[in-house]
């Protein structure tokens, strides 16, 4: 016994067309604002669900981004970025998924960091409308990176003194090849 169906003209393109629709309606939904397990909304499409995210840590920072640029994570991490990538997991992100991958990376100018007297930077990689990682840092050779928590955001004031958060976390001249990201 053989079935033989022919869908008339009609059913075929009323059936092509219903794919389309459905096809455009997904693609033209808007990223939704997503929790990851530790309860972060990691939202970063839209320069307000940025400024959020920063702001659920107490950040403050300027509202135009200091620089926007497009970077590869590497398909093979180096020692930078292993030591890169362990920052990402003490915040519960992982940059491991997206080896190979073209993500958004944005930086802010952070306007409250407790220690004054270094630019501190907010340091946001964006992959299809949701940060993957990032970091607080100076831009001083000698400086500081720290997750998006920062030094004891606990709700207290930091008690180190600047020398000493820099000696926490220096990570010196010699140890990174010029052409290492994220470090400038």
């Amino acid at each position: 016994m053989v079935l033989s169906v022919h869908p008339g003209k009609k059913r075929m393109i009323a059936l092509v067309a219903a794919v389309v629709v459905l096809t455009a309606a997904l693609l033209c939904m808007p990223h939704r604002q997503v929790e990851s397990e530790t309860g972060i909304n990691r939202a970063g499409a839209t320069a307000d669900q940025r400024l959020a995210f920063l702001a659920q840590f107490g950040w403050e920072v300027e509202a135009d981004p200091m620089e926007i640029r497009e970077i590869v994570i590497p398909e093979k991490f180096d020692e930078v970025y292993t030591r890169y990538n362990a920052l990402q997991k003490e915040q519960g992100m992982d940059l491991l998924p997206y080896a190979g991958k073209t993500c958004k990376q944005w930086i802010y100018k952070v306007l409250n960091y407790p220690v004054s007297g270094e630019e501190v930077r907010a340091v946001m990689l964006v992959y299809e409308g949701q940060v993957i990682g990032g970091d607080i840092s100076s831009v001083a050779l000698d400086g500081f990176m720290v997750t998006f928590q920062g030094p004891d955001r606990e709700g207290q004031e930091s008690t180190e003194s600047a020398e000493d958060e820099k000696e926490a976390v220096a990570v010196t001249d010699a140890e990174i090849p010029e052409e290492a990201w994220p470090i400038d």
